[in-house]
């Protein structure tokens, strides 16, 4: 079963092994049978590429996919998938990190922040402890999401081209 997140405005689901073969071979088909309309970031040889890749990840640990898998993100209004958000690995000592992205057209209206809050819980419910995120210096928008969201800045592990954000997450149960 396909564990589905929502919040007031939106729902987070997850690409499987199945879904996610069905989206990267035949996009048309995979909105028609979910009933969405793929409006997300845009689907550039990169994310393609990263797509691909994924299917054969989930693959070979299905146990832990939900742990690096993309959870689309999905307005409930008009089923349009603006985003995705997803954690970048299999925690370590309760630690893992954090990704997002959204389409240009649906950002300052408070969806990447409601679609992290829903995240972060759900990633306390799978036993992380600990998120960290990484924007670059000048992506103002991606650090008040963080700010909204609890995230602190990470001196410590700080780059040249990377800004490092942290967040303690509680135990909560599932």
């Amino acid at each position: 079963m396909v564990r589905l997140l929502e919040t007031e405005r939106l729902v987070l689901f997850p690409y499987t092994k199945e879904n996610l073969h069905l989206f990267n071979t035949d996009l048309s088909r995979f909105e028609e049978e979910f009933g969405v309309v793929y409006r997300g970031e845009e689907l550039d040889h990169l994310l393609v590429g990263f797509l691909k890749k994924l299917e054969t990840e989930i693959e070979e640990d299905p146990e832990h996919f939900l742990f690096f898998t993309e959870f689309l993100i999905v307005l409930k209004e008009n089923s349009h998938v603006i985003g995705s958000i997803d954690y970048k690995y299999v925690p370590k000592d309760g630690t893992t990190e954090v990704g997002y992205g959204m389409n240009p057209a649906y950002t300052g209206r408070g969806y990447m922040t409601e679609a992290l809050n829903a995240f972060l819980a759900f990633g306390a419910s799978l036993g992380i402890t600990r998120v960290l995120a990484d924007t670059l210096p000048d992506n103002e928008r991606s650090q008040n999401v963080l700010k909204r969201c609890g995230f602190t800045r990470c001196e410590a592990q700080e780059k040249r081209e990377t800004l490092w954000w942290e967040r303690i997450l509680q135990r909560s149960r599932p």
